[in-house]
């Protein structure tokens, strides 16, 4: 190739760049200096807009509505924040001290909006843009909100910014604010219901216009989620319960769908994701935020002698016909062991509807601890029951190789009666209680409990269940007993007959330190089990509070046409 031509293309090329050079550095330099000094990058995030969640018959209970928030840019602000965030106090008579605490929270860098004041009535906001002009800017944000704020407050928790958890929310990849789910099915179902955010990339002036575009991510949406429950047997629930510390739980027999399930006293949903008045939730001696029905175990009481049944009749150590005679106690060595009346001769029906601690002290003493712990774990009273939420704590089933290994002590016979009535060492929440006495009514099935039903309007839900291993014949003697607590007229539960629905069931009073917990486990209709439920009323005295409150809601949901017959 000829040398000159190829000089010719080089000289080309560099006056090519020493005009460029020239123009924007000699006629241009002001402008783009300008630019250099008085422009800058925003980011302005993009929320994803949280999936819905819905109840069984598509109520919404949880979904995102616009909250409008007064933001500013911290660069552009950064030599009049101070009077700024004053003005901004007085003119909407707001706290200054939040203002201030607001952007030290959310403060992320220099070119990104901060909230200062959060969730504000939108003419106010308008108001405050058109007073304070560039100085602020409107950041409208979805918001979570709960239409049943207390009656679901455990089932579905709540939605804050991950700043306020991020040192154990980093390393699941959250951003400081990010939103997450706390607690409930918010937490359990984050990743399906959390969407993505996105945001724009954007040049602006020192007055806050807007000068370039420079990029874009799009946010997407999280995916809706229907529950198993039901909005109304929810409220009818929270209502029977009147504020009483304990559970209600109503659970399909068959399926493991749960319609109801109250923990109270409850907390504000709506309180916790604007972070306003949640100091009395949070120093209530009463403990709201703890959900009973699966974060708390205690003694089952009489509603263990189901399992006690269970393991005499398989293990061959008695027939339901034995009859042991209570005079109202049983001494064994020095210690007394009282029965709450005196029943006489009971058989195994009588001594259920009659709830005769001297009839199933003789029988756990004829059984056996290693018997009655083994058929105790088969019921599940020593695992979670994989319910769909988080935290679910699991029972204790105590043996005398624990006691041994554990408490360096043997195991006497007092262990033994104490565990034949639900007493002493063990402990299972509401639902594994629940769950339990559903094996009867399942034929010996135990059937895995579950919340959802739907996500994306796709089934979500499936029936888990396993067999505990008990025979039909001893199934039955035990439904037999369940059935005559109800329908005997001497019946501990039979204020419940009166609701014609057929119903199986255990009452139990279990001592503790304090007043006794009452609780009422069963099933209805006998013949074929529809709906199993749990009532547990912590420090009530007497299991005929529970009853009551059992009677209440049934009679409620039968009023409201609510269950089938």
């Amino acid at each position: 190739m000829d040398q000159s031509f190829v000089r010719r293309i080089y000289l080309s090329g560099f006056l090519v760049l020493v005009i460029s050079l020239f123009y924007y550095q000699a006629l241009k330099g002001n402008y783009f200096l300008k630019r250099a000094e008085h422009n800058y990058v925003r980011a302005i995030p993009i929320r994803s807009l949280r999936g819905s969640i819905l109840d069984r018959n598509s109520v919404l209970l949880a979904y995102d509505k616009a909250s409008f928030n007064i933001a500013v840019i911290p660069h552009q602000i950064r030599k009049k924040k101070d009077i700024l965030f004053k003005q901004l106090a007085e003119f909407l008579s707001y706290d200054e001290k939040i203002i201030q605490a607001n952007y030290k929270r959310s403060f992320s860098n220099l070119f990104s909006p901060v909230d200062v004041i959060i969730d504000i009535d939108k003419a106010q906001a308008l108001e405050a843009k058109e007073y304070f002009s560039g100085d602020i800017l409107i950041n409208p944000q979805p918001q979570r909100h709960y239409n049943f704020s207390y009656e679901c407050a455990h089932i579905l928790g709540y939605v804050k910014e991950a700043a306020s958890f991020y040192e154990n929310l980093k390393k699941y990849g959250y951003a400081p604010n990010e939103r997450a789910g706390f607690s409930g099915i918010e937490q359990y179902y984050d990743a399906y219901l959390k969407g993505e955010d996105g945001g724009d990339l954007i040049e602006v002036d020192s007055s806050g216009k807007i000068v370039g575009f420079l990029g874009e991510r799009k946010a997407f949406g999280g995916e809706d989620i229907k529950l198993t429950i039901d909005s109304r047997i929810q409220e009818i629930a929270y209502k029977a319960l009147e504020g009483r510390r304990g559970t209600l739980i109503l659970m399909d027999a068959q399926s493991g769908e749960v319609l109801a399930l109250i923990s109270s006293p409850s907390f504000d949903s709506n309180a916790f994701v604007r972070g306003k008045n949640v100091a009395r939730f949070l120093m209530d001696k009463k403990r709201p935020l703890l959900n009973r029905a699966i974060q708390s175990s205690y003694p089952l009481g009489s509603t263990f002698k189901p399992i006690v049944a269970a393991a005499a009749l398989e293990e061959g150590r008695s027939a339901p016909e034995k009859k042991f005679t209570c005079r109202g106690r049983l001494t064994l060595g020095r210690a007394t062991f009282e029965c709450w009346a005196t029943h006489g001769p009971d058989d195994l029906y009588e001594a259920f509807a009659h709830s005769c601690n001297v009839y199933f002290y003789n029988l756990g003493m004829v059984t056996g601890p290693e018997f009655i712990g083994k058929w105790a774990q088969k019921f599940g009273l020593n695992v979670a029951t994989g319910i769909d939420l988080p935290y679910e704590r699991k029972g204790f089933v105590p043996t005398p190789e624990w006691k041994r290994k554990r408490l360096k002590t043997a195991w006497y016979g007092g262990d033994t009666l104490n565990l034949s009535i639900g007493q002493g060492f063990l402990e299972a929440t509401p639902l594994e209680a629940l769950v339990a006495i559903n094996a009867i009514a399942t034929d010996g099935y135990l059937v895995k409990p579950y919340l959802i039903k739907e996500m994306n309007k796709v089934e979500a839900s499936a029936i888990t269940k396993s067999f505990v291993g008990i025979s039909k014949e001893s199934i039955d003697e035990i439904k037999h007993g369940l059935r005559a607590a109800v329908e005997f007229s001497d019946g501990t539960a039979y204020e419940l007959n009166r609701l014609n629905l057929e119903i199986a069931g255990k009452t139990g009073t279990a001592q503790t330190k304090g007043l006794s917990h009452g609780w009422f486990v069963g099933f209805f209709p006998y013949a074929k089990p529809k709906y199993a439920f749990c009532v547990f009323a912590e420090n009530c005295g007497s299991s005929s509070v529970a009853v009551d409150i059992s009677y209440q809601f049934l009679r409620w949901l039968q009023n409201k046409n609510l269950i089938e017959k």
